[in-house]
């Protein structure tokens, strides 16, 4: 059986079929259609469907002077935490007519790598996912002030020319606070993520904010180091430790899930038991928590991507508007391991 291959249809098929210029069907696909009679637009779209004619997108990015692409460079691709953003901005870039070139920078050197990458690629846009400790950014200056519109998700620092998202690291762990004192916890033990990361920082004023709140003392001893980009060894310890105080917690926060379960592990490694002994909360929400029946704070990332991508996608057509910061809410997501309601002690 021979196949034969059919020639692919252009702009000029389109053009003779309904009757109009070149230029028209140009102007017609690019928008350009303020001077063009009702009547003439029909039949070029008529021409169109018929002759199943599909622009071509490098034909139509050199007459716009776009490509109709968006970059999304992402920290910590290998962890479920992150991706959450992947598809709430692939699926609205679909929507606007752009595809999404994906990029992974674990660190400040890949991040810039990934960057020059994408600029290459002459994108219209980019997103930056990244954790939250200190990085330089006279990278993304220059890519904004070359014309190419950069939002930021979770990023240490706060720039008034770039749009940036970020979540209320603060508000969630006092949320924590305030449902355990609540359940009558007094002795409230947080295990503190990276000391150079803002949100570690940030979370720790949400706890001592939660503390003041409820008319509780910080003590310096239940707050214990819970990095979760160090070994797991460390995390058990700490919780081997807050167990060994003469007045151990009875509510531990840890500095994520994953640090949460290890905790949750260690305390009945003591013989106490969750919640009955010890309550526990974690932070991210990640999909495996559930399945721990684990109280946590939720960090919005789909959501926060949902936003950045509408923030480039303004950006893209307004290059003009002013910047947005916007600070997204964290709920406390309440599950078992924060125990029954407890008697508060006199």
């Amino acid at each position: 059986m021979v196949v034969r291959r059919t020639n692919r249809v252009t702009i000029s098929d389109v053009a003779l079929a309904a009757g109009v210029s070149i230029s028209s069907v140009s102007n017609a696909l690019n928008g350009k259609t303020a001077a063009m009679t009702e009547e003439t637009l029909q039949r070029i779209q008529s021409a169109m469907q018929e002759l199943n004619y599909r622009p071509s997108s490098v034909a139509r990015g050199l007459a716009t002077q776009r490509t109709a692409t968006l970059g999304l460079v992402l920290t910590e691709i290998e962890t479920p935490l992150f991706l959450q953003a992947v598809t709430p901005i692939e699926r609205e870039a679909r929507r606007a007519g752009y595809s999404l070139l994906l990029m992974n920078a674990r660190n400040e050197a890949d991040e810039r790598e990934a960057v020059r990458l994408l600029q290459e690629k002459q994108v219209d846009g980019m997103m930056i996912v990244s954790t939250s400790d200190p990085r330089q950014n006279d990278h993304l200056h220059e890519v904004q002030a070359g014309g190419i519109p950069v939002a930021l998700i979770n990023r240490a620092d706060l720039w008034t020319e770039f749009d940036q998202v970020n979540w209320d690291n603060a508000g969630g762990v006092a949320s924590v606070l305030g449902h355990f004192t609540a359940l009558g916890h007094r002795r409230i033990a947080i295990l503190a993520g990276p000391a150079d990361r803002r949100s570690t920082q940030e979370r720790l004023q949400g706890y001592r904010a939660g503390l003041q709140a409820a008319g509780l003392t910080y003590d310096e001893a239940l707050v214990c180091a819970g990095d979760y980009t160090s070994a797991a060894e460390g995390w058990r310890e700490s919780a081997f430790g807050l167990m060994s105080l003469p007045q151990p917690p009875s509510a531990i926060i840890a500095s994520d899930d994953i640090v949460a379960a290890v905790v949750i592990r260690a305390i009945e490694e003591t013989g106490r038991s969750v919640p009955a002994d010890v309550a526990v909360a974690g932070i991210d929400d990640q999909p495996f928590s559930q399945y721990l029946a684990l109280t946590t704070v939720q960090l919005p990332v789909a959501e926060a991507g949902k936003q950045a991508i509408q923030l480039i996608l303004r950006r893209i057509q307004h290059p003009e508007t002013e910047a947005q910061h916007i600070l997204l809410p964290c709920p406390l997501v309440v599950r078992a391991t924060c125990g029954a309601k407890r008697q508060a002690n006199p």
